[in-house]
């Protein structure tokens, strides 16, 4: 099963898993930045500040360690947290 490139090597994947839960932290971080200075504080912004660090340790982990449930974790930690961080926030503000 290929991962974003049709490619089936283990090494490619857990390498593109680290570097996309990594790349999660500060694209999380600039949008809470933007959107609390934007619509002002809300409490699911907390899920923008905590969840991608947590991605991208799993991520760094899970290239050292050669484990790939952990690498998918993280990449789906760093995937979900953005829509469910502004869903959050729209529920929030109802």
């Amino acid at each position: 099963m290929g991962f974003l490139g049709g490619v089936d090597d283990l090494e490619r994947f857990l390498t593109r898993s680290c570097y996309l839960s990594i790349a999660s932290v500060p694209a999380c971080w600039g949008l809470m930045i933007f959107l609390i200075s934007d619509v002002g504080w809300h409490f699911s912004f907390l899920l923008g500040g905590v969840l991608p660090p947590i991605a991208a340790y799993l991520g760094i982990r899970a290239k050292r360690e050669i484990l790939t449930g952990m690498s998918a974790t993280a990449f789906g930690l760093a995937l979900v947290s953005l829509p469910l961080m502004l869903g959050l926030a729209y529920l929030e503000g109802l």
